[in-house]
Formats: structure tokens, sequence, C-alpha cells
């Protein structure tokens, strides 16, 4: 791991902390409450000669000391983040197994599926989600693609700025797809993932409306972009964590693993659908604050549980991010860290 926060071990919970002489503890307690206080692009911290990313500012708003501290090799820890955030783009991952699509679109764009209604699977039903492809995409590349999905209620239109992922594509050379839920009726106005689904039945999961979504996204990506076949990765936050979760586990032969932050699951799935597991492990990253009160940490200690039970080893198969002094947040300060963990670990040839 990197950052401060605990790990979750068979030992019980591991601290990691480095002593740095010019923070204050309450500043390393603030560093895991990413981006409170300060919008993108101004923070308050700025210029006072010390890099105040992401404690007291959002990455990317306290510029010239952050440039300066990473120029001079200073020791950041959880701030490293900061320099992560600034390294140049990577040579991207390229094993040969693409999709073969030719386009050349670059920057933002919108797209649309057909998909089955949620309330009535005989019909039809229009679903969207955003699409960004970094500058330098080169179609004779075979490019990883990740699908994001936002928590309950949430537009997917502020995904970009919340999760601060099309920075994160543009440095490791991944195609991003922000994922709308749908707006349905089903007794009040909502938006929604289907994760409350009858998981007790195979044949549930097949008609399960936003899995069939994300099969579409992938298909229509793979048309149009040449996409990675072993490396496609949901993440999600909050109903889109727990989407994701159960997406990567519905999909092992078509999702390599997940990023899964502030999730959960229910009605039944981690007993009726994963008792008798069987499949590949695939590998999964949870992230959660022990002070989220909007989805108790006990639901990601639940899924941590019961991968171990289900033979992942954790570290190799998964990562638990347990983070003290860490509410209802997604955490952009581990955007480098889950994705460098994700992307080793390919679908099997």
């Amino acid at each position: 791991m990197h950052g401060i926060g605990v790990v979750r071990g068979g030992s019980g919970d591991r601290w990691y902390r480095r002593p740095m002489a010019r923070l204050h503890t309450a500043l390393v307690v603030a560093a895991a409450l990413l981006l409170t206080g300060c919008p993108h692009g101004t923070c308050r911290y700025a210029g006072d000669g010390v890099c105040d990313e992401p404690g007291n500012c959002a990455l990317g708003t306290d510029e010239t000391d952050c440039v300066a501290a990473c120029e001079e090799g200073e020791d950041l820890h959880l701030f490293a983040a900061a320099c992560a955030y600034r390294e140049p783009p990577e040579e991207p991952v390229d094993d040969g197994d693409g999709s073969g699509g030719e386009s050349h679109l670059t920057g933002w764009h919108d797209a649309t599926v057909e998909v089955p209604d949620g309330s009535d699977l005989s019909m039809s039903t229009p679903r969207h989600c955003r699409v960004y492809v970094p500058a330098d995409y080169d179609p004779g590349r075979s490019t990883p693609l990740v699908i994001t999905m936002p928590g309950h209620r949430v537009s997917h239109y502020d995904l970009a700025r919340y999760t601060q992922l099309p920075r994160a594509a543009d440095q490791h050379g991944f195609l991003l797809v922000d994922a709308e839920q749908q707006y349905r009726w089903s007794g009040e106005h909502r938006w929604a993932w289907w994760t409350d689904w009858s998981w007790s039945s195979q044949a549930s999961a097949e008609a399960q409306p936003d899995l069939e979504f994300i099969r579409q996204v992938i298909a229509t990506m793979q048309a149009g972009y040449n996409i990675d076949r072993r490396r496609i990765f949901l993440a999600g936050h909050s109903r889109g964590g727990a989407m994701a979760f159960i997406g990567a586990l519905e999909m092992p032969d078509l999702i390599a693993g997940a990023c899964v932050q502030s999730g959960f699951t229910e009605f039944g799935y981690l007993n009726a659908r994963l008792s008798d597991w069987d499949g590949r492990r695939v590998p999964i990253v949870l992230v959660h604050g022990r002070d989220d009160t909007d989805v108790p940490v006990s639901a990601a200690d639940a899924m941590a549980e019961r991968l171990e039970e289900m033979g992942w080893e954790e570290d190799e198969d998964f990562v638990y991010h347990r983070l003290r002094d860490v509410a209802h947040r997604w955490q952009p300060w581990l955007n480098d860290s889950w994705w460098r963990f994700l992307v080793e670990r390919p679908l099997p040839e």
C-alpha cells in the first residue's frame, strides 16, 4: 500500500505511517480526507512553500510547491500522490490482443446503447455514457478500458471531476467510459444500479439489465476503438462500486478486474451467488473509509472476508484499503495505486 490508513491483513489491521518533520498529525489526517473544502483549480494553501496535495488541496491545485517538492525528491509518503499526478505518460501496455477498432476520435464524446428496460425486460431503453480518449491514443495499439459507475442519484457527468480519472487515463494510456445509471420508475423516482436484483438463480443474472448495459458498452467501444481484450476493468463508487464488484464476478471472462470504492452487496449476493464459487479469482481493489456513515465499513469487511473464503489471497488477488478518518468519498490519491495493481493482472490468455 502507498498512503496512510489501514490495510486489512491476516494478523489484524496494520498501520503504515512514516514520520515527516514538516507535517503536523492533523495535516496527515486531513490528507486522507481528500478534496474537503477546496474546489478543483483553487486552494487557499497554494504557494505557501509546502506541497499541500492531497491533504489541504486537491490534486493539481498547489502546482508550484508540489513540483518543487517532487523535483527535490522529497519523501512525501502519502503526498506521493502529488508526484504521481505529475508523472509523464507511460509507454502503454500492448499484448497485441486488441479488438481492432480504427477510430481516431479523441477527447470527450457521448454515446448511447440500447439495452433491456429494468422494469420490463421485453422492452428496450437507451442508456448513455461519456467516453474519454487521451490525445495520444494510437489505434495501432491495443488499449486498456476502464468503465466507471457513479453512486446512487449521482450524474455520470460529474464523475470526471469527482474521480480525476481523465488525468490517470492520460498518464497510463487507457480509455475511460463514465456510465450513466438508468432513471426508472419502481414506486418512486430514482437513479440506481440494479444491485438489488434477486441473485438466487443464474437466469436472473443473465437477464440483469445493468450487466447487459456493461456488455453493450464494451461491444460498442471494441467496435470503434482498438480495445485490449485482456484489460477491461470496472470501477465504481457506492452503489456503482457494488455494480463494479458484481459485474467483475458475474463476467469473469470479460472483466479483468475491478476497483470498488465505498461499495457493498445486498439481497443475499454474497451468500446466494458466491457460496459455491469455483471461477477465476478476479483481481479486486476494495477502498472504504472507516468513518463512512452512508455505507458502513462492515460492508467492505464482508466482501473481503468472502473473497478470502473463496480462495483470494490478499495482496496477490485483492487489496483492501481500509482507511481511517475517511467518509463516503472516492479517493483520487489512490488512482495510481489501484490502476497499477489491476493492469498487472490481465485476463489469462
